[in-house]
């Protein structure tokens, strides 16, 4: 009986227990020591598991080497490996220059032949010489087209040889201008000289009624007031500049055939795109100031105008002069406001005489009335006088407007205008004497003086716009 208990427990635990061959194979697995126990590892999420599958088989060497030769587009290479930039490349590339442009700059010019000369006066010589080499001066608004031309287009200079030739109907007729032409000769069918008659602004209303019915072959214009004559450095004699194609003038004061020989020359030269510098404007010295010549300061108060000392004065405005106008060129302006049917005004007129008279040379006195004419000559006759008893100018402003301009509230009353058209002094006839004026005309000549200076360090003298 225990036998058989040992045997079928025998049987029960060889089928439970895992084998040294197998998890549940038969037999029993040698003893193992204890395990330790497992280390506790964050769970991994379980992958879901995909069934394996089997690659096709590819292609064999012999068949690829065989299509590759059957089909050499299909085949892709492998692109050569791009060497590295030692230098990073610049977020903005500069502009390519075209190497056919070069940068502004003045032209350098040679000397004419001496057979295409003219002879000049050394000051229209030199004001043409100082345009050499630079770009031809725009035409200015005032430079109005005229017969012919200006019932057409005004010609387009660009890209062209151009003579322009001074000319006064006065003096020199457009003739000049068909001379030119006829020197130039037959010219090619692709090359083009573009002739220029300016009147220059002399007699204008003769000058415009002769050119509207000239017959030249030229293009005709009138600079009207002689700005664009200043910029070309054309003055009263007849004169020319030439132009070449880049828009520079080459040559200047040539006669008729040296001018279409010039043109020809600039024709020949081969054609090549040159930026010309403008040329640089003379501008001259700032005119001096209150400061630069000492002038004194008036503070007293006024009780009978409005406080206008060291502010430009209104513009001198005259209905009718009684007397002649007074040469106020770089004088100290007196203005008196006056009336004849005022008592103190008419007492003053001696004292305002001697200061007339003792400053000729350096002050402009003006006796200014807001009456009529015939108001003024009545008051003249009831206190017996004559125009000629004020022994300076006498104007009459009726509509009051230089006295509304120094806002005049009581007669007489002097304003002392300096050369720079500022008001100096304010104030009675009766205040006003030598130690006053004599440092004020002592400033003005400084003014004037430091002014004419400046004036002639920033131009020449000469020309039509000056």
């Amino acid at each position: 009986m225990r036998k058989t208990s040992t045997a079928i427990l025998s049987l029960v635990l060889s089928s439970l227990l895992p084998s040294a061959h197998g998890q549940f194979g038969g037999g029993f697995a040698p003893p193992q020591p204890p395990s330790p126990p497992p280390t506790e590892t964050p769970a991994e999420p379980v992958k879901p598991t995909t069934p394996a599958q089997t690659a096709p088989a590819g292609p064999t060497e012999e068949e690829i080497q065989k299509y590759e030769e059957e089909n050499p587009d299909a085949v892709q290479k492998p692109a050569d490996p791009k060497p590295a930039d030692p230098k990073p490349a610049d977020p903005k590339p500069a502009t390519p220059v075209d190497p056919k442009i070069e940068q502004a700059k003045r032209i350098e010019c040679k000397a004419p032949e001496k057979s295409w000369i003219a002879r000049l006066d050394p000051a229209d010589q030199k004001a043409l010489e100082e345009g050499l080499g630079y770009a031809l001066p725009p035409m200015t608004a005032n430079v109005k087209w005229v017969g012919s031309t200006a019932t057409k287009s005004a010609p387009n200079l660009e890209g062209n040889v151009v003579i322009i030739q001074s000319i006064d109907v006065g003096n020199i007729a457009p003739a000049i201008v068909d001379r030119i032409i006829a020197a130039l000769g037959t010219m090619p069918a692709d090359e083009t000289v573009i002739v220029i008659g300016v009147q220059v602004p002399n007699k204008l209303d003769l000058a415009k009624k002769r050119l509207e019915k000239s017959a030249t072959k030229g293009n005709i214009c009138i600079d009207e007031d002689g700005q664009w004559c200043d910029a070309l450095g054309i003055y009263k004699k007849p004169v020319n500049v030439v132009v070449d194609r880049n828009g520079a003038i080459r040559y200047v004061g040539l006669n008729e055939k040296g001018a279409a020989a010039a043109a020809k020359l600039l024709l020949a030269e081969p054609k090549k795109i040159v930026e010309v510098a403008q040329k640089p404007v003379a501008t001259a010295a700032a005119p001096a100031t209150a400061k630069d010549v000492g002038f004194p300061t008036f503070t007293e108060p006024l009780n009978s105008s409005s406080d206008l000392r060291g502010q430009p004065s209104p513009p001198l405005k005259v209905q009718t002069w009684l007397t002649q106008e007074p040469n106020m060129n770089g004088k100290l302006v007196v203005i008196d406001f006056f009336a004849t049917w005022c008592g103190p005004c008419m007492a003053a007129r001696p004292h305002m005489n001697e200061i007339a008279k003792q400053y000729a040379s350096t002050i402009a006195v003006i006796g200014l009335s807001d009456e009529s004419k015939s108001k003024f000559e009545e008051g003249l006759k009831k206190k017996n006088l004559k125009e000629n008893d004020f022994k300076y100018a006498i104007a009459l402003d009726p509509a009051g407007v230089m006295k509304q301009g120094f806002g005049i509230r009581g007669i007489p009353s002097i304003a002392i205008i300096s050369n720079d058209g500022i008001v100096r002094w304010q104030g009675h006839p009766n205040s006003l004497d030598a130690g006053v004026l004599d440092p004020l005309v002592a400033a003005n000549a400084r003014l004037s003086a430091l002014n004419s200076k400046s004036a002639k360090s920033g131009s020449s003298g000469r020309g039509w716009s000056k």
